[in-house]
């Protein structure tokens, strides 16, 4: 194999890469951002939640990624970790999909699905005609990357190492052990499909060179929700590992199988002389039979993980447990004292999201997916504090904790607030990107000095938060003035530079909306720097 055969592969193996991360970002795009809505609502009967992850999994072309978008929503106690599991066997499923797209023999048309994907991203304003060509274009890739790799692999029959190496893989161990390894380095089992499917398309491999090496892939597979889940707590954890436990169950039930059945055979039969279709069917065949045998077992994978990982000791993050009984006396202040340490951790999230959405403005990139998922924690911590300062607020505390509690739930309200302004930043710098837009220097200048305001205002909030210290609340009042201040002013500003320079009429409502949140954002700081003075003097 020469030198020019390896720069064959990796060229190849890069652009395969690529082309597959941007057709999961076209079908993402296409989606319209609704896909975790959708396993949301969906996961409440068994049979719809395994179709909607097979479905979902086969839009984003990655089952880790499906699998850790799971261990968020548990982390942020939208989802149990009960419903989880069809929806990880069903996203077993859809990931293999992706196998079948490689199998097609579509070589002379892949340089025109790349190129009319390129014209339909560069030169049509529509997000989703942008979308389709992300996808035809990621396509294109794809093959075109399998077929450079497939040729740069080619000298590899001819070295005696390199066939002892495949021969080796249909031991079992070894085999499955390869495809962990790989799988796991290129954080893929569709990437590492594709690599096996090159070779195979080169005339190196056949079926039974890479059964145990299949099985290996689905163990890989598990990692990225596995890192995914460890800063998160222990409902998340239970999540990835039920993901592992079932890789780790249909390993072993097809190994035995492979050892005891001659599935090799199979395989050819269903797609005679093709051995890249055949591994593709293998792909989905493995994971459709798991997913009918261990189905019925779901609730008892549950009890192995709770087993595994149990609640002795676990502290259940961004989910506010306070339990409200008959003898408020003495449970009302522990029930407030409580609530204050979840808003605490709401504001946390709501604070990163304003720093993230101004600071991606002001340096032209976009922060707007990982606002999001804070979006989403906010509005569970949200939710949670309500119930309970409603529940509070209803029985009969004395008048003090009364007014604790009403305070405490105007602070929530604000800081929920501040969140969804702070996803409105966000929406503006996605806007920016994808528009290939831009302000005027003065503008960024401006948005400078206000975020400077708004950063400074977000500290001193967080020294009243930690030190009780009220007399801060006057520099935040000072604060607010200069922000709706300087709003107004620059909102003048911009009207005119609007008027003298046309190009700068779609930048510059950008501009103006983001002028209104910045101000509410303000508004929202001074409310809540008020209330949170208010309860102190009540306790």
């Amino acid at each position: 194999m020469q030198f020019t055969d390896i720069l064959a592969v990796l060229s190849g193996l890069a652009i395969f890469l690529y082309g597959m991360e941007v057709m999961g970002s076209g079908f993402k795009h296409m989606a319209g951002g609704k896909l975790q809505d959708v396993l949301e609502k969906l996961t409440k009967k068994p049979i719809i939640a395994l179709v909607a992850g097979m479905l979902i999994t086969a839009l984003v072309q990655s089952s880790g990624a499906t699998t850790s978008m799971l261990v968020s929503f548990v982390n942020a106690g939208i989802m149990k970790v009960a419903q989880t599991v069809y929806v990880i066997l069903g996203s077993n499923i859809g990931t293999t999909i992706t196998g079948h797209l490689m199998a097609l023999d579509v070589g002379l048309v892949a340089p025109f699905l790349a190129f009319i994907g390129v014209c339909l991203i560069m030169f049509v304003k529509n997000d989703k005609l942008n979308a389709i060509g992300e996808i035809m274009m990621g396509l294109g890739f794809v093959f075109i990357g399998m077929e450079t790799m497939s040729g740069g692999l080619k000298p590899l029959a001819s070295s005696p190492f390199f066939v002892n190496i495949l021969l080796s893989m249909r031991n079992p161990i070894f085999g499955i052990l390869v495809g962990f390894v790989l799988t796991t380095v290129v954080q893929s089992s569709s990437a590492s499909l594709g690599i096996v499917q090159s070779l195979a398309k080169s005339g190196l491999i056949r079926i039974n060179d890479v059964m145990f090496f299949n099985l290996g892939q689905k163990l890989g597979s598990c990692t990225t929700a596995m890192l995914a889940s460890l800063s998160f707590n222990r409902d998340a954890k239970r999540v990835s590992l039920i993901n592992f436990v079932f890789n780790v169950l249909t390993t072993i039930l097809f190994t035995i199988l492979y050892l005891l059945l001659p599935f090799d055979r199979f395989y050819e039969m269903l797609a005679p002389g093709n051995v890249v279709v055949q591994i593709a069917d293998m792909h989905t065949l493995v994971s459709v039979v798991a997913a009918i045998v261990f189905f019925p077992f779901a609730n008892l994978m549950v009890k192995i993980v709770y087993m595994i990982i149990p609640d002795h000791g676990s502290k259940k993050q961004l989910q506010p447990e306070v339990e409200l009984t008959e003898k408020t006396e003495s449970t009302a202040a522990f029930n407030i004292f409580s609530i204050n340490i979840e808003l605490a951790n709401m504001f946390d999230l709501v604070q990163e999201s304003i720093q993230r959405g101004l600071m991606a403005i002001l340096e032209h990139y976009t922060e707007y997916e990982r606002i999001c998922e804070n979006e989403v924690k906010v509005n569970q911590i949200n939710n949670g504090i309500t119930k309970n300062l409603l529940h509070l607020m209803a029985s009969n505390t004395n008048m003090e904790e009364s007014k604790q509690a009403a305070s405490l739930f105007k602070m929530n309200v604000d800081i929920e607030r501040m969140s969804d302004h702070a996803v409105n930043i966000a929406e503006a710098g996605e806007d920016l990107i994808r528009n290939d837009l831009s302000f005027s220097v003065n503008a960024y200048d401006e948005l400078q000095e206000l975020a400077r305001i708004i950063f400074d205002s977000i500290n001193l909030l967080n020294q009243i938060m930690d030190t009780d210290d009220r007399e801060l609340f006057t520099q935040i009042q000072k604060n607010e003035n200069k922000i709706d201040e300087l709003c107004d002013r620059f909102r003048e500003v911009e009207i005119e530079r609007m008027k003298s320079n046309k190009d700068e009429a779609e930048s510059g409502v950008i501009y103006s909306e983001l002028l209104i949140d910045i101000e509410r954002i303000g508004d929202h700081i001074m409310n809540v720097a008020e209330n949170l003075c208010e309860s102190y003097e009540g306790q």
